[in-house]
């Protein structure tokens, strides 16, 4: 095992880059091992598939049954969880101080030995089918997942990491392994360890259960970058007795590591980051149509979704709709005052202490950083980003970067007495309805 550019970092030779981030203020370490690559390498017809292997993986091995696992967790006082995105996969765990090796010996068992066997694959399948069927009772979960379809309309970041109703039916145990397979590989991974352990034990224990891992080369990820749908164009999620609804109105956002990603930073916590931001102070103080009313900045290998989120009754929806169009062309066309401005660079600083006051939290930016492959510190020096940042440069990026000609508006409501209303809105070049049972 050679060490790379500091005392925390780690490769073995096979290829695979370890993080180190010790803290010894706990008896307790954190363990994320990560694939770079996600849900968007699911072949289409088949989405859902990576999401469907990890959940396998978790069922054990061809030594050790989902009961057996479950008991192995618990009684090295652990926890272990897989989180499937679009760009990535992470084995989250966490363990007992004095139970780290046998832990890390479970977790190496676990990837290493997957047994994908077909009774398993059963029950995920029935599990899965079941969350979707269970998705249709939670308006915003639908207006989310309906929201990146639209926006990202036949581009893979619109393609559900959760699947399809006919997706997951048709995933047979051979797609799960030949997907594992390829994609299993040493120079896809990452392993982070987070607190209490020093590197030269990590470097033992990752030559003793993370060495000899599969070689070959990783699949290019081709991803395209995404083409914005031009209008103003509304999904009305259409689901009966709707009094309260669930909005999300967006644009493409920023690609990780772009130029204008701090700027936008700064000038989307501005101008609905906080509880006091413009846009809360709009929708909910001034008018009270939504309890909450929140703005997000998502960024990937290509360009995320910027959007606005907001719940207004059912008689005020349209209104609402027409009132944040407004706050969004006004933002992109004169971006944010200068108090706004201060106050967001002042809170983000100020707030920061609490994203990296734990090692496991101040392994995650370093595990961003080697994911969406940015330079060292991209994400590690978040402070002096932020407070270089001019107003000037954070409106010239909300200029470049977002839309407020190229929307998606998507509602969770019930159609037919809202469609007229929604046709009249300002620059609305289509407006579709789906049943919720469709999402």
């Amino acid at each position: 095992m050679r060490q790379r550019r500091g005392a925390g970092e780690l490769e073995t030779a096979d290829g695979v880059r370890v993080l180190v981030e010790e803290s010894h203020a706990l008896p307790l370490v954190d363990v994320q091992l990560v694939l770079r690559t996600g849900s968007v390498h699911d072949p289409e017809g088949l989405e859902g598939l990576t999401r469907v292997a990890w959940r396998l993986v978790r069922m054990g091995t061809k030594r050790l049954r989902g009961p057996e696992v479950e008991e192995a967790i618990a009684r090295l006082g652990a926890r272990l969880s897989i989180e499937v995105s679009t760009s990535y996969v992470a084995v989250h765990g966490a363990v007992i101080r004095r139970n780290l090796e046998p832990f890390l010996e479970l977790v190496s068992s676990l990837v290493r030995e997957p047994a994908f066997r077909a009774t398993d694959l059963t029950q995920v399948r029935r599990e899965m089918l079941a969350e979707l069927v269970a998705m249709r009772d939670n308006d915003r979960a639908l207006a989310g997942r309906a929201f990146r379809r639209f926006l990202f309309e036949g581009h893979p970041y619109g393609r559900p990491v959760t699947g399809t109703e006919g997706s997951l039916r048709r995933i047979r145990r051979g797609d799960v392994a030949e997907a594992y397979d390829r994609f299993f590989l040493a120079r896809n991974m990452l392993l982070g360890v987070a607190g209490d352990v020093d590197r030269p034990e990590v470097e033992r224990l990752v030559g003793r259960f993370f060495s000899d891992l599969p070689r070959g080369r990783v699949p290019k990820e081709r991803v395209p970058a995404p083409k914005p749908k031009r209008g103003r164009r509304i999904l009305v999620v259409d689901k009966p007795d709707r009094t309260q609804t669930q909005l999300f109105i967006g644009t493409l956002g920023v690609k990780a590591g772009d130029p204008s990603y701090y700027p936008l930073v700064v000038g989307n916590a501005a101008f609905g980051g906080t509880f006091t931001s413009r846009l809360m102070q709009e929708v909910r103080e001034k008018r009270g149509w939504s309890y909450g009313a929140y703005s997000r900045l998502g960024s990937d290998r290509q360009r995320d979704a910027w959007y606005m989120w907001t719940f207004p009754g059912a008689d005020q929806v349209v209104d609402c709709i027409r009132l944040e169009l407004d706050l969004l062309d006004d933002l992109v066309g004169r971006g944010v005052s200068a108090g706004d401005h201060r106050f967001a660079r002042r809170y983000l600083v100020h707030s920061h202490c609490f994203d990296v006051d734990t090692a496991p939290k101040r392994l995650e930016p370093r595990v961003d950083e080697d994911v969406y492959g940015l330079p060292s510190g991209f994400y590690q020096d978040y402070e002096r980003h932020v407070r270089e940042v001019t107003r000037n440069e954070a409106n010239e990026a909300l200029a470049r970067r977002l839309s407020a000609k190229d929307v998606a508006i998507v509602l969770t409501a019930t159609a037919k007495p809202l469609l007229p209303q929604l046709e009249s809105l300002p620059g609305v070049s289509s407006v579709e309805t789906l049943s919720h049972t469709k999402v």
